[in-house]
C-alpha cells in the first residue's frame, strides 16, 4: 500500500494516508508530526465540515476522530465521511477525553475502535496498524 512520491530528486516511499480531525490545533500538530515520522501520509482538519470537504476530495485510508469537537460528535463526522468513502465504517479510531457510558455506547455502535485520551501515541499507532491488516 506504499506509494512512490518524487521529492528534490528522489523518490521517498509514502504510507498510507490517514484523516485526524480535532479541533484541538496543538493535538493536530503534536499527533500529525508523529504519525508522519512514522510514514503516514497526514491530512488535518479541526471542524466537521472541513473534514467532509478532504473526504470529497481525497482518499483516505483511516480516519482517527476526536468525538467531542464543537461543530459535529464524532460518530455524526464519521457517518458524513462515510457518504464519500464507505470503507470508513471499518476503518475509524474514535478518540475521547470523556470515558463516560454515553461515548462508549455511541462508539460501540458505530463500530469504531475508542481510545481514550490522553493515551500513548504507541496505542494509537498499534489501532492504525490493526485497521489496516484487516484490509
Amino acid at each position: 500500500m506504499t506509494q512512490q512520491t518524487p521529492m528534490r530528486g528522489r523518490t521517498v516511499a509514502r504510507g498510507p494516508t490517514l484523516l485526524l480531525v480535532d479541533d484541538g490545533p496543538s493535538i493536530v500538530r503534536g499527533l500529525a508530526a508523529l504519525l508522519r515520522r512514522r510514514g503516514y501520509e497526514v491530512l488535518t482538519a479541526q471542524s466537521g465540515p472541513a473534514a467532509v470537504r478532504i473526504a470529497a476530495g481525497q482518499h483516505v485510508d483511516v480516519a482517527v476522530i476526536d468525538y467531542h469537537i464543537p461543530d459535529w460528535r464524532g460518530d455524526v463526522v464519521l457517518a458524513a465521511l462515510m457518504a464519500h468513502q464507505p470503507h470508513l465504517g471499518r476503518r475509524t479510531v474514535m478518540m475521547s477525553g470523556d470515558f463516560s457510558d454515553r461515548v462508549r455506547d455511541v462508539t460501540a455502535h458505530t463500530g469504531c475502535l475508542l481510545l481514550i485520551k490522553p493515551f500513548d501515541v504507541e496505542d494509537l499507532v498499534d489501532a492504525i496498524q490493526r485497521l489496516l491488516s484487516e484490509l
